[in-house]
């Protein structure tokens, strides 16, 4: 139906987002030792159990919408809540991070260690592994409170963080003030301690509204489906879900926005990848079509072949703006060609 290739068009290009983005910050931080903070650590745990939802889940979400298959429902049923729920709850973890490193700065770095957030996240992956995953393959009719429960726990708990950074920074904001004012401090210190804090409060911020903004529809439908039956509830359930697949699209995005020593890195990484690389970024859409696609075009999806194709054909223009990019004396020789055509005209 026109619902299903309309949300299968929505998933594509986010689950290449999801694989490439995560795949750079995941690159980028393994490349810079200097980002082996337990706060990068934790991010980086985000960053795979994102992959693993554009890698793993959405291929085969997008597979059981296109077949309508039984056993490809069951198993997207299965591995989308379990990888969501590592993605909600390491994203719990990091608010926890975040308040912890506000409200115990003394001694923060002897509390919050790069071996307790690895172990953390090992306990993240096994829980959720474990509670998501059981229930969901015995097929328990308590399956739906008990992974609306979980959802519900990591919302609160990542809530409960956030009020609690905000009231810090503000008492904070509030204690500055004053010493300004018994003090004599001068403003452009108080200015820079004010920033830091205000821009703590705000990234966690950003990160927690785009949490809200991914789970909590899904949430919502689920509330009312399991109590109450709608009309139509198939087509809502659709794309409940892919905003919940589409936060693992955004969360690099943000990563990389709020968080100037990664961007720095991803960068960096960048300008370091070759220029015959750049040839994955077109051949990849091309590359996962025909897998799924290899036999036959379905009806409403030939125009995705075409644009893939057409991304094929791309490469070729791409390259030659890379290799000046890239090779300076190639760039160099370009411009003063150019500049030599021009004053000749």
């Amino acid at each position: 139906s026109t619902i299903i290739l309309l949300n299968c068009s929505l998933n594509i290009p986010l689950m290449l987002i999801s694989i490439l983005a995560n795949s750079l910050v995941l690159a980028a931080v393994y490349k810079a030792p200097s980002l082996r903070s337990p706060s990068i650590v934790l991010l980086c745990g985000l960053a795979v159990s994102d992959l693993a939802v554009g890698l793993i889940v959405q291929p085969v979400f997008i597979a059981k919408e296109l077949d309508s298959v039984k056993f490809l429902a069951g198993v997207t049923r299965i591995l989308g809540v379990t990888f969501c729920g590592i993605s909600l709850a390491t994203m719990s973890a990091i608010s926890l991070d975040r308040f912890l490193a506000l409200k115990y700065h003394m001694i923060y770095n002897s509390l919050v260690t790069t071996v307790r957030v690895k172990l953390t996240l090992i306990f993240i992956w096994l829980v959720n592994f474990s509670i998501f995953s059981g229930v969901h393959v015995w097929y328990a009719p308590e399956q739906f409170y008990i992974s609306f429960g979980l959802v519900g726990f990591y919302m609160v708990v990542s809530t409960i963080a956030y009020v609690g950074i905000y009231r810090i920074a503000r008492r904070h904001q509030f204690e500055i003030h004053a010493q300004q004012q018994a003090m004599g401090v001068p403003s452009i210190k108080i200015s820079a301690n004010v920033t830091i804090l205000t821009r703590t409060a705000v990234n966690t911020f950003v990160f927690y509204i785009c949490t809200v903004f991914c789970y909590l529809p899904w949430s919502i439908y689920r509330l009312f489906y399991t109590n109450i039956v709608l009309k139509d509830a198939s087509d809502a359930w659709i794309f409940t879900g892919t905003l919940v697949f589409a936060n693992s699209a955004i969360n690099p995005v943000l990563y990389c926005w709020r968080l100037r020593e990664l961007r720095g890195a991803v960068l960096k990484l960048l300008r370091q990848i070759s220029c015959h690389k750049s040839t994955i970024f077109c051949y990849l859409p091309w590359f996962i079509y025909r897998i799924f696609y290899r036999e036959k075009f379905p009806v409403g999806f030939q125009e995705a072949w075409v644009f893939t194709v057409t991304l094929v054909f791309a490469n070729s223009a791409i390259n030659p703006f890379l290799y000046c990019w890239r090779i300076r004396d190639l760039r160099k020789a370009v411009i003063k060609i150019s500049r030599r055509k021009i004053s000749c005209k």
